[in-house]
């Protein structure tokens, strides 16, 4: 519940910023009533630190001033996301699924699991209830793979089953597959793969020295605010181009 009312904070970071600062200055006005303007401040100080949190923590007004909230599609969008931790935490309140929800209109659903080899990630795919036929399906996959040691060929023939997987399965969706974006070793280096086939998706970062400092966390694997902000406006904007060529 608690990871609910976060994700809605998420989706919705001006109303959650503007609405408790309304309300505090309004309190704050009824002169007549002490109690009042106490709560008034209590909410104008509420909304002032949930603002502060959600730009300087989670990056969640970014994309919102960007030219990515201006798209719009007409009838609603599916959207399939399958792939490990990276997807997991894309659904979470700071996270590049919730971002993405948040400046359009989707239905969409998350087939992931924290830790899962690309060849895992095709025993989720087989076994999910998966309700919707989705027009566009995000799938990303192999950093475990290599993490667990897997050599960077026997890696690629594994998202090539994923990918396979996924394009039999749902023949009328449209596949990107994501490239593996680079990585911050234990020894301080930066580790960057060449994007081979399965990824049909150009790399969404520019290079994979700021990327290491900006865009993943302290593990050097996963992805930060900005990170998940940066993966958000690339899928945003490959989605708009894909989705006009057929208009």
């Amino acid at each position: 519940m608690w990871d609910t009312f976060l994700i809605l904070l998420g989706l919705h970071p001006m109303l959650a910023t503007l609405l408790p600062i309304s309300l505090g200055c309004l309190l704050i006005l009824i002169k007549k009533r002490r109690l009042l303007q106490v709560l008034g401040c209590v909410f104008l100080c509420l909304g002032i630190i949930l603002g502060a949190m959600l730009h300087f923590r989670w990056d969640s007004f970014s994309i919102r001033f960007s030219d990515s909230s201006k798209q719009s599609f007409s009838g609603k969008l599916s959207v399939l996301f399958v792939g490990d931790s990276i997807t997991c935490e894309g659904g979470r309140p700071r996270g590049f699924i919730t971002k993405i929800r948040s400046v359009l209109s989707i239905e969409h659903q998350v087939v992931c699991q924290n830790g899962a080899t690309s060849i895992e990630i095709v025993d989720l795919v087989e076994l999910a209830n998966i309700p919707l036929e989705p027009n566009i399906i995000i799938a990303q996959s192999g950093i475990n793979d290599l993490l667990n040691g897997d050599p960077q060929d026997e890696v690629f023939r594994s998202q090539a089953v994923l990918f396979e997987k996924l394009v039999t399965k749902f023949p009328r969706s449209k596949v990107y597959f994501l490239p593996i974006h680079p990585l911050k070793l234990e020894n301080g280096t930066i580790s960057e793969f060449t994007s081979l086939a399965p990824a049909n998706f150009p790399a969404w970062w520019e290079d994979q020295s700021s990327f290491a400092q900006d865009s993943l966390v302290a593990d050097g694997v996963h992805l930060s605010p900005d990170g998940h902000t940066d993966l958000a406006f690339a899928l945003i904007k490959e989605i708009s181009a894909s989705l006009s060529t057929k208009t």
